[in-house]
């Protein structure tokens, strides 16, 4: 359940309060989907960029193609559970960087942007998401390590 509400969260979230900064700010869908791909593995960041990028294709103000964004974030899911297996910090800031990058980049080869509109922002954009995707790996990493460092108690039926 808390999964489904961080990616229903995200996208406002950014159009409400991250969109509307001077100063930028991360792209919290991205990092939702990462996130959930790190933790879960890579079907479910597929899953989770699919419906992620919808709901952002649908978020007002939204005036692009419906799908890029969807198209943008499963693939990136979809890669960072893949990437998973080697070093989860690598993971984290590659998955937030390639999922920066494919959506200014859809955007300008479908059309929605033009060049200049797309990567005006995006080495703020760039430099947040990795930064904060890096971390997000890092803390699931501890996380994963503590659990594992717990002893498992079967029960068994009396």
């Amino acid at each position: 359940m808390g999964l489904v509400l961080l990616l229903i969260t995200a996208p406002l979230l950014q159009v409400l309060l991250i969109n509307r900064s001077p100063w930028g700010g991360p792209d919290l869908v991205t990092l939702a989907v990462v996130w959930l791909a790190l933790t879960r593995g890579p079907v479910w960041g597929c899953v989770a960029g699919l419906v992620g990028g919808l709901a952002v294709d649908v978020t007002p103000p939204a005036d692009g193609t419906v799908g890029r964004t969807a198209l943008v974030l499963a693939v990136t899911g979809l890669l960072a559970g893949h990437w998973l297996q080697g070093k989860p910090l690598l993971a984290g800031a590659a998955g937030a960087a390639l999922g920066t990058v494919l959506q200014a980049g859809a955007a300008v080869a479908l059309g929605d942007e033009p060049w200049r509109s797309a990567v005006a922002d995006l080495p703020w954009t760039l430099g947040w998401t990795v930064v904060l995707g890096a971390l997000v790996a890092v803390v699931l990493l501890r996380r994963r390590r503590a659990q594992e460092a717990q002893p498992r108690v079967a029960m068994r039926r009396v």
